[in-house]
């Protein structure tokens, strides 16, 4: 009889264990995943702005001298336009009121 009770006894305390072991590898292995995708979305990510960074170093490599200066200046008026900065106050003081720009305008 009390063989008996102490078996009863250890499979009443397996049985619970058995089920939250199993529910931990599913929570795990969700877990797990979520990280090797983020990781792999990570790698991606900063793949395709390695290469993006190197074609803009090949474009602008590939240009003159004068274009270069000319992308150069761009890229700050469109950076401070975008960041909403102003122009550096001794250019905005001294700058020639109602003067055209250069370029020509299609019609």
């Amino acid at each position: 009889m009390k063989s008996s009770k102490i078996i009863v006894f250890i499979l009443l305390l397996t049985i619970p264990a058995s089920f939250s072991c199993k529910r931990w590898r599913n929570t795990h292995k969700r877990k797990r995943d979520a990280r090797e995708i983020a990781k792999k979305k990570r790698e991606k990510d900063a793949e395709a702005e390695a290469k993006y960074e190197e074609a803009i170093q090949r474009q602008a490599s590939i240009q003159s001298p004068k274009t270069r200066r000319a992308m150069k200046k761009r890229y700050k008026q469109a950076d401070r336009y975008n960041n909403h900065k102003k122009e550096f106050f001794l250019k905005r003081w001294f700058k020639r009121k109602g003067h055209r720009s250069t370029t020509v305008k299609p019609e």
